[in-house]
């Protein structure tokens, strides 16, 4: 009997109609229902064991829902069937909604629209998307779980309504990163990317603390659903900073959407994201997706063709432990493999003794690479899995027929066009990739953790062909940069390139392309380019992050990567880090007579000893660095040395003797003539914060009015001039002017600076300048604004590990609530400040504390 007569035309109606635009053949249909071509083939024509013109009664509804049709009328003659349909079509489309929507989801991975067991978590996203205080959700699950699939099928669900209330919809996923794959500086190539999508008129220019800002303005401005997909890269793995977000501009972006927001962003993510903390007060919330039940479970083996007795099913479902992922690539590998026959899956190697889902998938992976080996497939899946990232068919077609390779492209070399299609469609098949459209091209992309699966397999058993697959893949991506590169997006090939060179065992070449192509253009160092992707790049040069480099690379270049690490790590913001490669540098300069880039090096670690808190290191380093100093024969150096073992002497509280150094540092400073670049930098404030502390106001405005008349005649003591110097003048002089009462003239350069500081990225001082900012918000009582900034202060002072500054904002926050008559509040803060270990070295506001005291207790 046939169940669904004429399937075939009634198939085709409902595509032709588009009741569904996302399901426009028998390979979509296939795709949305998360089953293969053939067994859609199978209900129009019938195979040699079953009837055509029949769905399976646990498919119907699942069809009958994706074109939003009643299952019923899959059964009705043909000509009836045509009436309600189109009956059907014509309401649709006078309920759709006018007004034009702005939509980009291509980004997001394939995923089948026909998901299992979810409809609590469909429900809810639905709920969070109708609620104004909501902002911000999190979708928390382990990998392979169908965070994407729940998404998609959401989206599907919206789409439907024409998006409903939404004006702009905009998805990106970061799903191209497994655990072993590169670069986390999709970050910023997202922020830059979405920028130019919602409007921005140079999406490419500003630091990414300002361009994250601008984006986050525009999101704001209408109602938009943000989707972002697969965050876990981008975050810290479980550990001491657990879920943090390590990039900066996405942690702002995240942050300013979860304050305030229109309408909702959507996070799927392995880690719950730690800077949604603040916001559990209903503006966040988070949706975890547990393992799927087994009459879940034993429905899914039935829709991806699974035959075999209900308690066998359940048994599968069990020995997977109720994982999406691992079901559907043991049922892809049945089906392609076994004919699905459910009996043959003790064939399969064993996982009982697999604890987590991840050696689950593993394990899984090495029945289908034992299965693929020799042929074609297998190299086509490797290329994929090296390449880390969703990627055009034409860019991978470009990419086997750059060079012919034996064991890694020969298989692939000469093949025609329908062999490539062939090859892609079984491994479609066994579910090991997927295949969308975007932009009239197709896309392939696999699962993060079969990359994993595949890389580390390639590594360990062949791991000439794991060099020789990234070898070619570094050559490919060098044609694949424009001469001239200007924006991340233009610069992404080759840093890349860079990373896929290191791993093939090509590390100077790779150091070279680096250097040269990368590092000498400037993009990178500048606050408009990116640290991260830097960063990512000088990962693969080290043996043991960040100590040890690769043994093979020149000393010269060893030491740069050094230096270049340790300045990342402060733009970065993690001072902890950045202090063992600046130690290094120091050292090898040192031992190489070269004492002035040595003396130069030292400046900076001397800074991040004092934010971190430890005076100890900082006075050690400079008693180790006088005879380093004086040999450098630079009298600049010389008299900075001096400035530093002043400043060192005023955090002691030791006024005196600082006094005396500061006065002989800056008597040479002001004299001097060097018949040379000074090459090292003279900083003032220093100079100027101690009169300040000291309450010598009138001393602190001349000499830092001095410091800007340099800068008006372009004097040789700030020929050397950087973002903090320069912000660090500006924080003092609005203090300076503070404390003389020109509230005007303090706000102005207080703003100033801050600013100044958050558009570089200068996460190292940017707490001491809202510090500084808070004083004046005091002062006014604006006490909201004060607490504002000194919050901010705190959280990147604890992100950084500046504990100096958390120190100080501590204080300046048991002012604050001293003057509100908080007092309960301020005994608290002037605690926490108090806890903090090695603070008690610092004695200069002593003072200013035993009067905290009085106050409070």
């Amino acid at each position: 009997m046939e169940r669904h007569p004429q399937l075939a035309d009634k198939l085709n109606l409902l595509y032709l109609l588009q009741l569904n635009p996302c399901i426009r053949n028998d390979s979509s249909l296939a795709r949305g229902l998360s089953i293969s071509r053939q067994t859609v083939s199978k209900w129009r024509i019938g195979s040699s064991t079953s009837r055509g013109n029949s769905i399976p009664i646990g498919q119907t509804r699942p069809v009958a829902e994706l074109f939003t049709i009643e299952h019923e009328w899959l059964s009705l003659p043909y000509d009836e069937f045509e009436s309600k349909v189109r009956a059907r079509c014509s309401q649709l489309q006078q309920k759709s909604e006018q007004p034009s929507k702005e939509i980009s989801i291509s980004m997001l991975p394939s995923t089948g629209l026909h998901i299992i067991g979810r409809e609590v978590e469909l429900s809810k996203l639905s709920e969070y998307w109708d609620t104004p205080q909501t902002n911000v959700v999190q979708v928390v699950a382990f990998g392979g779980s169908g965070k994407s699939a729940l998404i998609n099928r959401w989206l599907s669900d919206l789409g439907r309504k024409n998006y409903g209330s939404a004006q702009r919809i905009y998805a990106w996923s970061f799903y191209w990163q497994g655990d072993n794959t590169e670069p986390r500086s999709s970050g910023d190539y997202f922020i830059e990317h979405s920028l130019d999508w919602f409007g921005d008129e140079q999406p490419s220019v500003g630091s990414p603390w300002a361009k994250a800002t601008r984006l986050a303005n525009l999101i704001k401005s209408t109602k938009t659903l943000l989707i972002l997909d697969g965050l876990e890269p981008l975050q810290h793995p479980p550990g001491e900073k657990f879920g943090q977000i390590e990039n900066s501009a996405v942690a702002l972006l995240i942050k300013e959407l979860a304050a305030g927001n229109k309408g909702l962003c959507v996070i799927t993510t392995r880690y719950p994201v730690a800077e949604l903390d603040a916001y559990s007060d209903g503006r966040g919330q988070t949706i975890s997706l547990p393992r799927l039940s087994t009459r879940d479970g034993v429905q899914l083996l039935v829709n991806l063709g699974v035959e075999g007795h209900s308690d066998e099913l359940a048994t599968a479902v069990e020995r997977y432990s109720g994982h999406p992922l691992s079901l559907s690539l043991v049922s892809g590998y049945l089906s392609v493999v076994h004919d699905g026959n459910i009996n043959l899956l003790s064939e399969m190697t064993s996982l009982f003794d697999a604890k987590h889902q991840q050696h689950q998938i593993r394990s899984i992976m090495q029945d289908y690479l034992l299965w693929l080996e020799g042929k074609a497939e297998l190299q086509f899946l490797r290329l994929l899995s090296l390449l880390g990232r969703a990627t055009s068919l034409n860019d991978v077609k470009t990419l086997f027929q750059y060079k012919n390779i034996d064991g890694v492209t020969d298989k692939l070399f000469a093949s025609d066009n329908n062999e490539i299609l062939y090859i892609i469609q079984e491994l479609k098949d066994a579910n090991l990739i997927s295949v969308s459209r975007s932009e009239h091209q197709a896309i392939l992309d696999c699962h993060p953790l079969v990359r994993d699966a595949v890389g580390d397999q390639l590594s360990r058993q062949q791991p000439e062909h794991w060099l020789e697959t990234h070898s070619l893949i570094f050559e490919w991506l060098q044609t694949c940069s424009p001469q001239s590169p200007q924006s991340m997006a233009e610069f992404e090939p080759l840093f890349r390139a860079v990373i896929h060179g290191a791993k093939s065992g090509r590390h100077l070449e790779s150091f070279n392309l680096y250097y040269e192509d990368i590092k000498q253009r400037q993009f990178s160092i500048f606050a408009e380019g990116s640290h991260h992707a830097d960063q990512d790049c000088l990962r693969s040069f080290f043996d043991i992050p960040w100590s040890v480099p690769i043994k093979s690379l020149p000393d010269e270049a060893q030491n740069y990567l050094l230096i270049s690490v340790a300045t990342n790590l402060i733009y970065l913001g993690d001072i902890q880090e950045a202090i063992h490669p600046s130690e290094k540098s120091i050292e090898w300069f040192a031992d190489n007579r070269r004492y002035l880039e040595a003396s130069i090096a030292a400046a900076p670690l001397l800074s991040m000893y004092i934010a971190s808190g430890d005076l100890v290191a900082a006075e050690e380093l400079i008693h180790e660095m006088e005879n380093v100093v004086l040999q450098s024969g630079n009298e600049v150096a010389i008299a900075m040395g001096k400035v530093f073992k002043a400043y060192l002497a005023h955090l002691r509280g030791e006024s005196e003797y600082a006094k005396e150094f500061f006065i002989e540092a800056d008597s040479a400073i002001t004299n001097l003539s060097p018949p040379y670049d000074a090459q090292f930098p003279t900083i003032s404030s220093y100079f100027c914060k101690f009169f300040l502390d000291t309450g010598d106001v009138e001393q602190s405005l001349s000499r830092s009015l001095q410091t800007f008349a340099w800068r008006n005649r372009k004097s040789w003591q700030v020929s050397v001039d950087t973002t903090s110097i320069l912000a660090s003048d500006i924080l003092v002089l609005g203090l300076t002017f503070l404390a003389m009462g020109d509230k005007v003239n303090a706000k102005l350069q207080l703003d100033k600076q801050v600013d100044l500081l958050k558009r570089a990225d200068e996460w190292l001082y940017l707490p001491t300048g809202l510090n500084g900012r808070a004083r004046y918000y005091l002062a006014v009582h604006d006490f909201d604004a004060a607490i504002k900034d000194l919050e901010e202060a705190l959280e990147i002072s604890r992100r950084t590990g500046a504990r100096f500054g958390e120190w100080e904002t501590y204080l300046e926050l048991a002012k604050v609530h001293v003057t509100m008559g908080d007092l309960e509040r301020g005994r608290e803060c002037l605690s926490s400040a108090q806890a903090l270990p090695n603070m008690k070295n610092f004695k200069f506001r002593d003072q200013e504390i035993e009067c905290l005291e009085q106050e409070l207790f």
